[in-house]
């Protein structure tokens, strides 16, 4: 009897764990809420909802793909010695060591700047007196000034930070949301472009906002709901195009299922999907502004990123075609409740909350 009831209050004690486990571990809400209203209009409508298609997420580029070339510059020995009046020595032999080869490229743009302004220095005062060495010195500082753009690339948007920030992982956490696409934001404004200095604050802020990004997968989280928004979105048009308008209100009369589906709309339609709809777009508009803005770093862009960023925001990416399905979806919504006389003040609320998700 006694191992009976203790076996008994092994299941009990593992069930009341895996409840526990389920319940703090948080479900995907987009996937629940969009099923939620697709299976309402479904029932509603007489239908199956129709089979998911596959995401239409494009995963961010490889390293490879990003990656730009960094020419480097070789001194020999005489050279190299000459140098010391330049305090230039010690930045060329940390970035000959082991440790400087293998330095992310956000810390070799910190070498890099802080190179270009000792050598510059050095010109100004005069402290060479070798006017070959004085020339090369020139040419060196003129190309490590040229190669700024490409390496502050490098060290946004082919860095690990970027790629965990864009990871579309169905499990990935925002994190602090805002600040991470503020930091984003701020990394798009190149502080290397049209010959320009990065200041000492600059290189801070750039290893700082790095750091925000890295702690937010908020740049794939928000793709991949704009995917998913496209897909279900179609699949709600689907249904909606599939219910006759005539036997759900009978010589313009509702019937309980008109009634029923007024409620889906208001309820779970503007109060719920739709709102989250507009919540997603206000930030998928501040990411996009950023990457636009990232895109005019270097010219041209390397195809690799282009085609990802054009997948998402271009004239026919999954923003656009997610405007387009809104639009076509308010109006079925209007064109099968008009004639029901249930859109009293309906139609133009109906408006408003697409304005809404349709913002930038």
């Amino acid at each position: 009897m006694i191992k009976t009831k203790n076996g008994v209050l092994i299941i009990i004690t593992i069930a009341l764990m895996i409840f526990t486990l389920w319940w703090l571990i948080p479900g995907n809400s987009d996937d629940a809420r969009w099923e939620d209203y697709l299976s309402r209009l479904a029932r509603l409508s007489g239908q199956a909802v129709p089979e998911r298609a596959p995401l239409p997420v494009l995963v961010y580029p490889g390293n490879r793909e990003l990656q730009q070339p960094i020419p480097e510059q070789r001194v020999n020995l005489l050279e190299y010695l000459e140098l010391r009046h330049c305090n230039l020595m010690t930045l060329i032999s940390e970035r000959n060591s082991i440790l400087g080869k293998l330095q992310a490229d956000s810390l070799r743009l910190k070498h890099e700047v802080t190179f270009i302004r000792r050598a510059r220095l050095c010109l100004a005062n005069g402290k060479l007196d070798n006017a070959e060495l004085i020339a090369l010195l020139e040419q060196v500082v003129a190309e490590k000034q040229a190669a700024l753009p490409a390496l502050y690339w490098n060290a946004l948007v082919a860095s690990e930070e970027f790629r965990q920030f864009f990871s579309q992982s169905p499990s990935a956490l925002a994190g602090d949301s805002q600040a991470a696409l503020l930091s984003l934001t701020q990394l798009a404004q190149s502080p290397v472009e049209n010959e320009a200095m990065p200041s000492p604050e600059q290189l801070f802020g750039l290893e700082a906002r790095l750091q925000q990004i890295a702690h937010s997968q908020v740049g794939g989280q928000l793709l991949r709901r704009l995917a998913l928004a496209l897909r279900e979105l179609e699949r709600g048009n689907a249904l909606l195009e599939n219910i006759d308008p005539v036997a759900l209100c009978p010589k313009g009369r509702p019937t309980p299922r008109a009634r029923k589906l007024r409620n889906v709309l208001d309820n779970i339609w503007g109060s719920r999907v739709q709102q989250a709809l507009a919540d997603a777009q206000r930030q998928r508009q501040q990411l996009a502004s950023a990457l636009a803005k990232i895109d005019q770093l270097l010219s041209p862009t390397p195809p690799a990123f282009a085609q990802w960023q054009a997948h998402y925001f271009s004239d026919e990416g999954l923003q656009t075609r997610l405007n387009r399905a809104l639009k076509h979806h308010v109006s079925l919504w209007q064109e099968r409740l008009r004639q029901c006389d249930l859109m009293p003040g309906g139609a133009q609320k109906l408006d408003d909350s697409a304005n809404i998700g349709l913002e930038g």
